[in-house]
């Protein structure tokens, strides 16, 4: 989140961190760019074992809360046949890897 903080591109984050028992936590983030688009973050992680993401979802919209794109690892039904994945604002949904959050900053740099 500092990349888009120092470099400007910010006009508000949010972030929300729940601990729970059992070395397990929430994190919910609501990054504001300077064109009125968002980026949603929220992770569940579970770290009894080490660190794992559970679940996760980074959902980026535009200021009218449409879908740009959005990687998560949700259920779907029909089930897909991976589990990582990236929805398209077109529609298309495409197997991906749980993306870095560097890269996800990148990748929402792009679009401004």
């Amino acid at each position: 989140m500092a990349k888009f903080e120092n470099y400007g591109y910010a006009e508000s984050v949010e972030i929300r961190e729940e601990i729970r028992a059992n070395k397990q936590a929430v994190l919910n983030a609501k990054v504001v760019l300077i064109n009125d688009s968002a980026l949603h973050i929220k992770e569940y992680i579970d770290a009894r074992y080490g660190f794992k993401r559970v679940s996760y979802a980074y959902q980026y919209q535009d200021r009218d809360g449409q879908l740009i794109f959005r990687y998560d690892n949700a259920a779907h039904r029909p089930a897909l046949s991976y589990k990582d994945h990236k929805h398209s604002g077109d529609g298309t949904i495409s197997e991906a890897v749980l993306p870095d959050i560097f890269d996800l900053v990148d990748e929402v740099l792009g679009y401004l």
